[in-house]
């Protein structure tokens, strides 16, 4: 009885690290993930002969599934990362983050995908510098930016070498834990976790 008392309280102790611990291999996890999306787009650039957008917004919900964040890869029409490529019909741009009722979204990632418990107050964010598109040409391996905005709110605006997003987890608003660093760079770059 007394072993079994003893084993009980290590366990109890253990319980609230190893929870922690799961909890930053959960963001190291949606890092990589990030990093993986835009591969795929590049790829499928290559291997369609098309323009591949892929699209990041960050605003609290609105338009997003009720996600507080959202990637979504779109196919275009054509090679070229023009507006018209991602245009429907009626010369509407398709960027509205919804897959379910956009034919050309070929790939995504919501916040909701990773919340294990939508109850509680933790939560795991992927912040960028704003609303942003990114584009992957047709047969040159080349990233086009379709936003002027180059860099997030972790680099320095002389240090354009690419856009950065901050990956990390917050309980009630604060950020705790440790955050990851995931760099999408210009042109023929290969999009990477820095820590």
């Amino acid at each position: 009885m007394v072993v079994l008392a003893v084993m009980g309280v290590l366990v109890s102790a253990a319980l609230p690290s190893m929870s922690a611990g799961l909890a930053d291999r959960r963001v190291a996890m949606i890092a990589r993930d990030v990093v993986s999306l835009f591969q795929r787009a590049r790829y499928m650039s290559m291997a369609y002969g098309r323009a591949h957008r892929v699209i990041y917004m960050n605003d609290g919900g609105a338009g997003l599934n009720n996600a507080d964040w959202g990637f979504e890869t779109l196919r275009g029409t054509g090679g070229a990362c023009s507006l018209a490529t991602f245009e429907n019909v009626a010369g509407i741009e398709l960027d509205d983050v919804d897959c379910g009722g956009n034919w050309r979204c070929v790939d995504f990632i919501y916040s909701h995908t990773y919340d294990a418990d939508p109850s509680d107050n933790s939560t795991v964010r992927v912040a960028g510098w704003q609303n942003t598109a990114f584009c992957y040409e047709a047969g040159s391996n080349n990233q086009v930016f379709s936003d002027a905005a180059l860099f997030s709110n972790w680099q320095a605006p002389d240090a354009q070498s690419g856009f950065g997003f901050l990956v990390y987890r917050e309980v009630d608003g604060v950020a705790i834990g440790v955050a990851r660093k995931v760099l999408i760079p210009l042109g023929t770059g290969s999009p990477r976790v820095l820590r």
